[in-house]
């Protein structure tokens, strides 16, 4: 009997070893790749961001380039006034957003010497502003200065700036809305002595209304409209009916066409002899 148990436990530990030995062969000798199931992004291309950027840029050139801002500066007396306009020519709304509550900024000099900065020793909430415009749709900022130092007659330069830091979302590198203009200051004093006073001008793209007075006591007096080349409105007479100072008001209609592309568009008043004259402009082109 104990040799049977044994031959019996002896066929069993043979029929063990077998089978480990198989599952060790089956494991060494299989050869196959394992495959990773797991899901890997592609990375995107190095320059993704740059076609980005790019494109924003492009977006925003193409929208600047159908902002047009106009600016005008008036001497009346010893007031300067200034007045800058931006009108939306997109097919879309444009939104602005400014940092602060200084929207423009302004600066009259002559060659290298500043004689008046708008900023300068102001005060400007820190909250952001926002403006919207429409297609078509303009805004107008304005300014007056009340000289306290007399400038010295002659011809300066003023620049004006619109400092918005954001359009539709996007950043505005530099200035790029900003126009520079001349403008002939001349003696407040001598305006005393002239036949034109209070003269103020409204209007834009060839529609003007001019308002005045006029001393009727030298005589009949006229003006014309003329643009550095030609005369747009020719010689006429100023309607004003009366003895002594006479309100005036003058429209002007001027087609488009005809307006310079770029240059100042200026009205002349002016006595029969033309001894007594005082220049208004209009509207400048950009």
């Amino acid at each position: 009997m104990k040799k049977y148990f044994s031959l019996i436990s002896i066929i069993l530990m043979l029929l063990l070893m077998a089978c480990g030995s198989s599952d060790v062969e089956e494991t060494e000798t299989d050869d196959s790749v394992p495959v990773d199931n797991s899901t890997e992004e592609s990375p995107e291309p190095e320059n993704a961001n740059e076609e980005e950027t790019q494109s924003e840029t492009e977006a925003l050139s193409a929208i600047m380039e159908n902002l047009d801002l106009k600016v005008a500066a008036e001497q009346q007396g010893t007031t300067i006034n200034f007045k800058l306009q931006l009108i939306n020519k997109n097919e879309e709304a444009v939104d602005l957003m400014f940092t602060s509550g200084q929207q423009f900024e302004i600066k009259l000099f002559q060659e290298d010497e500043v004689f008046y900065q708008y900023s300068e020793g102001k005060m400007f909430t820190e909250a952001l502003v926002e403006e919207s415009l429409a297609p078509g749709e303009f805004k107008n900022w304005a300014e007056s200065w009340d000289m306290i130092e007399h400038l010295e007659p002659g011809e300066y330069e003023v620049e004006m700036t619109l400092l918005p830091a954001e359009i539709n979302g996007q950043q505005v590198e530099g200035e790029p809305l900003k126009q520079t203009i001349t403008i002939t200051i001349e003696d407040p004093a001598a305006d005393e002595d002239s036949p034109f006073r209070s003269v103020d001008v409204e209007g834009e793209n060839g529609e003007y209304t001019v308002t005045g007075e006029v001393d009727t006591s030298v005589g009949v007096t006229y003006y014309e409209v003329e643009d550095g080349h030609n005369y747009l409105v020719e010689q006429t007479e100023i309607p004003v009916e009366g003895d002594g100072w006479q309100e005036f008001e003058i429209k002007i209609s001027i087609d488009e066409d005809m307006l310079p592309q770029n240059g100042a568009v200026v009205m002349l008043l002016y006595t029969e002899d033309r001894s007594e004259q005082r220049p208004v402009q209009l509207e400048v082109m950009p």
